[in-house]
C-alpha cells in the first residue's frame, strides 16, 4: 500500500515559480538568477520532494486567502523555488540591485544583507531600487549534487489547521487524511513518567494514509484529541515505518500575534514588505516582548547594527550556547570567542558563513559544502572525528573557529525569525495602542 504521487505536481510548481519570476523581474530575468532556478528545477525533478513542494504551493495559496501566515522550519526556506512559491518569504540569492522599469541587474559583493544596503537610483534610468537578497547558496537546501534531504514542517496559526486539512484532503482525494495529535505535558508535574504527565493531546498537523487505509487500521497509533476526535499519535518515524506521510503543523505564538495585530491595525502582516522593516532596529524587537531569554539578552549585549547582524545573533542564541546553557547564553563565553584573533578574520556564526569563507580562501565548492556540514554536526568538537577533522587542508583559523561550536545552526532559519520579529515590531511603529493591548495583554 503506497501514498500516489500528486498529479501534475512537478507542471503546477513551474508554471507558479514561472509567473512569480516574471513579476519580480519584468524586464527579464538575469542570466545567474536564471541558472540558480534551472538548477533547482532539476534537483527538484529528481528528488523524493516534489509532492512536498507542491503541498507548500497549496498550502501558500490558501494562507493567501485566508489573510495569514505560514513558513517553514530549517534550511528548506534558502530554496529559491520555496521562495518564488510562497507569500512574502525572503529571497536566498546573492545581495544584488534590480529595477524593474529598464532591467538593469547589479550583484553587490558584501557581507551584508540586501535589507541592510541603501536605497539607490538606478544608474540607468534613474529610478530608485533597493537592493535584496540572502546570500543563501543552493547548496544549504539541496546539499552539492542535489541530494540532501530538507526537512519540511510549518509553523502556522492554530485556526489554520482546518484549512490545510481541507488542502491536503483536496491532494489526495482517494486518501483518509487523519488529524495527528502530540501529547501535551504538565511542566509542573515531577514524575518522570509521560503518561503520567499527559495532560491531553493537541492537533499538530495531519497524516496522509495509504490508499485503502483508515485510521481504524492502526489501532496502536491511536489516541483522541482535546475534543474527542480520533487521531493518530507519534513520532514521524513511527508514521514512516507504517508508510504513512505525516505532515507537520506547529501552531506558533509569534504568527499567532501577527494576526491579532492584523486584526486590530487593518494591516496586512504579508503586505509588510522588506521596504517597511528596513528601518526597524535591534531595540524595537528587543523592546517589543518576542524574543526568547537567551536571544534578547545577546541583542542588549551587542546592539547589533544592522539585520546580518542581528541574524547572526539569532544564530549564536541557537547555536553551541543554548544547547549547553539552558538558562541563558553564555555572554562570557560568547566574547571570549568573538575576540579571538582567528574569529575576527572568520567571523562565523551560522553554516552558511563557514562555507562563504571557505569559498573565498579558494576551497572548492563541493569540498567546501563538505566541510561546513562536518563543521555544523560538531565533527571539530567530537573526539571521534577531531583528528580527521584537523588533517582537512583548510586555514587553521577556520578550524580554531569551528571548534568554538558543538552545533551550528543554518541561516535561513534565522533569517526568517529575524524577520518574523521585526514584523511585530514594525506593528508597535504604526499602532502602539493595538501594539500594548494585544503583546501585553492590557488595556491600552
Amino acid at each position: 500500500m503506497k501514498i500516489p504521487n500528486i498529479e501534475n505536481a512537478f507542471v503546477n510548481i513551474k508554471k507558479a515559480c514561472d509567473k512569480k519570476l516574471t513579476e519580480l523581474y519584468p524586464m527579464g530575468i538575469p542570466a545567474d538568477i536564471s541558472a540558480r532556478y534551472e538548477q533547482e528545477l532539476i534537483f527538484l525533478k529528481n528528488s523524493e520532494h516534489i509532492n512536498d513542494f507542491e503541498i507548500f504551493r497549496k498550502l501558500s495559496e490558501e494562507a493567501l486567502k485566508c489573510s495569514t501566515i505560514i513558513s517553514m522550519r530549517g534550511t528548506v526556506m534558502g530554496s529559491f523555488i520555496y521562495y518564488l512559491l510562497g507569500n512574502n518569504c525572503f529571497n536566498p540569492l546573492p545581495v544584488h540591485y534590480y529595477c524593474p522599469k529598464c532591467g538593469h541587474y547589479e550583484v553587490v559583493s558584501t557581507r551584508l544583507f540586501g535589507i541592510d544596503l541603501p536605497e539607490k537610483k538606478c544608474p540607468n534610468c534613474r529610478n530608485s531600487i533597493l537592493a535584496d537578497g540572502f546570500n543563501l547558496p543552493f547548496e544549504s537546501v539541496w546539499g552539492s549534487n542535489g541530494k540532501k534531504l530538507p526537512a519540511f514542517e510549518y509553523n502556522v496559526s492554530p485556526e489554520f489547521l482546518p484549512f490545510a486539512g481541507r488542502v491536503l484532503s483536496s491532494l489526495y482525494p482517494q486518501n483518509s487524511i487523519a488529524p495527528w495529535g502530540m501529547f501535551q505535558m504538565d511542566p509542573f508535574t515531577a514524575t518522570s513518567y509521560p503518561d503520567n504527565r499527559a495532560i491531553g493531546v493537541s492537533l499538530s498537523g495531519y497524516a496522509i494514509l495509504p490508499t485503502g487505509t483508515t485510521i481504524q487500521d492502526y489501532p496502536d497509533l491511536i489516541s483522541y484529541l482535546e475534543n474527542g476526535e480520533p487521531c493518530l499519535t507519534g513520532g514521524s518515524w513511527e508514521l514512516k515505518d507504517n508508510n504513512i506521510r505525516p505532515i507537520r503543523l506547529f501552531s506558533s505564538d509569534h504568527i499567532e500575534s501577527l494576526l491579532n495585530l492584523q486584526r486590530a491595525t487593518g494591516i496586512y502582516a504579508n503586505e509588510i514588505t522588506l521596504k517597511e522593516l528596513r528601518n526597524i532596529t535591534w531595540s524595537n524587537i528587543a523592546n517589543s516582548a518576542v524574543l526568547i531569554e537567551n536571544t534578547s539578552n545577546l541583542f542588549r549585549h551587542i546592539k547589533p547594527k544592522t539585520y546580518r547582524d542581528m541574524i547572526c545573533a539569532e544564530s549564536a542564541s541557537h547555536s553551541t550556547f543554548s544547547w549547553q546553557n539552558t538558562d541563558q547564553t553564555d555572554l562570557y563565553e560568547y566574547d571570549k570567542m568573538i575576540s579571538s584573533d582567528s574569529f575576527k578574520k572568520y567571523p562565523c556564526f551560522a553554516r552558511e558563513d563557514f562555507f562563504d569563507f571557505l569559498l573565498e580562501t579558494g576551497i572548492e565548492r563541493a569540498l567546501a559544502f563538505d566541510v561546513s556540514e562536518q563543521i555544523r554536526k560538531g565533527h571539530a568538537n567530537s573526539p571521534k572525528f577531531r583528528d580527521k577533522f584537523n588533517t582537512l587542508l583548510i586555514p587553521e583559523g577556520i578550524k580554531d573557529v569551528a571548534q568554538c561550536y558543538s552545533y551550528v545552526f543554518p541561516r535561513a532559519h534565522c533569517v526568517e525569525y529575524v524577520l518574523l520579529y521585526a514584523r511585530i515590531a514594525y506593528y508597535a511603529q504604526v499602532d502602539s495602542k493595538a501594539f500594548s493591548k494585544i503583546m501585553y495583554r492590557r488595556k491600552a
